[in-house]
């Protein structure tokens, strides 16, 4: 593993120190002078923490009570006011909130105006179901400040090139301008043929890059087709994110590119909630970004051992605040004990909610759960989907239509999944009045019954 050189060094301290806060100032996202504030509040003691997140959920209830009508309709039903929920543990007598309560409601009753442009971002995450927030500059600098804390717990250093696989292929000016400054080198996580697959190492070895970060069954078939090519210079570090991070998956990456496996773990409606340290298996929650609540099918909190459903509070208003919110996904909270590592930020034992199979395409392709959300994200008139494989020719899609889906809707969603990776596959699609849950009451968006894809 080769050392940081001077001229990395000195890229990252003009990033850090000059480039990335007057980019800062000019977009309004504060993005630097957090993560400088983050660097040294994750080392505050317990006390000191949880003094800053209940200042902050206060700001939050007492935000969302004056600017949106829909908390403020549900703590007064609840007979409750800001000032009644102090701590966390006040949390529970607030109603969970659901993306079937929220959606009806927006984007009048659950927005605020912040000062800043807005715009929107659709996410199904984990449950297949189409879902819009609103976002502006600074909740986008909040969360990324919290990411890029995650990256240097990897052993990444601001300023050190990386190949990234992701789903934004289409890269705008601001997205371009990025990817320069940041050194980013970014890949499709959809095209994972062993063309693409031998394209990505190569531009590994070119450009002799030494962290690998993307969507967890992305980066498990690079590390496949590696090993079958003997490749096998080991990475600086390797972070996850998106899809579920599956045993066989972290064994494959780390065994194939000599580095620990940093996972973490963020929902699409902008926040970062926990990540790896390198010390065991566990997360630390983002405990300055967000509450996690565990709790079971009937409201409950669930033992610290035992999976719960995820209710997150994000403590950042932004233009639509999100306060006792069910995401989909399942986590165990897990031992709380001090950390070898020394931050004092909560812990979480696992993430075991996002549940990812992948279709495999005649011609060898590989699309994996993100290949379809983030594409089916963009049709508004989809309430939801669930994709089936059953043969090697063919998937079965079953839409829930929302007003304005037509035939039209049906040829283009057909059209923008052959364009973009499916173009080998026959596409039937089947409108449904729902999306049937499993046994364990998660809905599942992809699912492929022939079996585990091969590796090549």
């Amino acid at each position: 593993m080769q050392p940081i050189s001077f001229a990395e060094r000195g890229w990252g301290w003009m990033l850090d120190n000059a480039l990335l806060p007057v980019g800062d100032f000019v977009f309004g996202q504060r993005m630097i002078s957090r993560l400088h504030w983050l660097q040294s509040a994750q080392w505050w003691d317990e006390a000191r923490l949880k003094e800053e997140r209940d200042r902050l959920l206060r700001s939050v209830l007492e935000t969302a009570y004056r600017d949106v009508p829909f908390y403020r309709d549900l703590m007064n039903a609840a007979r409750l006011t800001p000032a009644d929920i102090r701590t966390p543990s006040d949390l529970s007598r607030l109603p969970v909130v659901t993306k079937d309560m929220l959606r009806p409601a927006y984007p009048r009753l659950v927005t605020r105006p912040t000062g800043q442009q807005t715009y929107e971002v659709h996410t199904s995450g984990s449950t297949g179901k189409n879902f819009a927030v609103l976002e502006d500059a600074r909740t986008r600098g909040w969360y990324l400040s919290s990411f890029l804390l995650a990256l240097q717990w990897a052993g990444w250093t601001i300023g050190e090139a990386q190949l990234q696989t992701g789903m934004t292929l289409q890269r705008n000016l601001i997205r371009v301008l990025k990817d320069r400054l940041m050194r980013c080198h970014y890949v499709s996580a959809f095209d994972l043929d062993d063309a693409h697959l031998d394209a990505a190492l190569e531009l590994l070895d070119h450009k002799n890059i030494q962290h690998l970060w993307g969507y967890s069954a992305s980066l498990y078939y690079l590390a496949l087709r590696a090993s079958s090519k003997g490749w096998n210079r080991p990475m600086r570090s390797i972070v996850t994110w998106g899809d579920n991070l599956y045993p066989h998956y972290r064994r494959a990456i780390q065994n194939t590119f000599g580095s620990t496996v940093f996972d973490t773990y963020g929902i699409g409606e902008g926040l970062q909630v926990s990540a790896q340290c390198g010390h065991g298996g566990n997360y630390h929650v983002h405990t300055l970004d967000a509450i996690v609540e565990y709790l079971d099918d009937a409201g409950n909190p669930a033992p610290d051992d035992q999976p719960g459903n995820l209710i997150l509070t994000r403590l950042h208003a932004g233009p639509m605040p999100l306060i006792r919110y069910r995401v989909g996904d399942v986590g165990i909270r897990g031992d709380q004990s001090p950390c070898p590592c020394g931050r004092g930020f909560e812990r979480m034992q696992a993430i075991s909610g996002r549940d990812t199979d992948v279709v495999v395409t005649p011609s060898g392709n590989r699309l994996i759960a993100e290949f379809f959300n983030g594409l089916i994200d963009d049709f508004l008139e989809i309430d939801s989907f669930q994709v089936i494989q059953e043969r090697a020719e063919s998937i079965l899609i079953y839409i829930v239509p929302r007003p304005g889906y037509s035939p039209q809707t049906r040829r283009q969603l057909v059209e923008t999944l052959q364009r973009n990776g499916a173009a080998d596959l026959r596409i039937e699609i089947e409108s449904v009045p729902r999306i049937p849950l499993t046994a364990g009451g998660k809905r599942r968006y992809v699912i492929n019954r022939m079996g585990r894809p091969s590796a090549s």
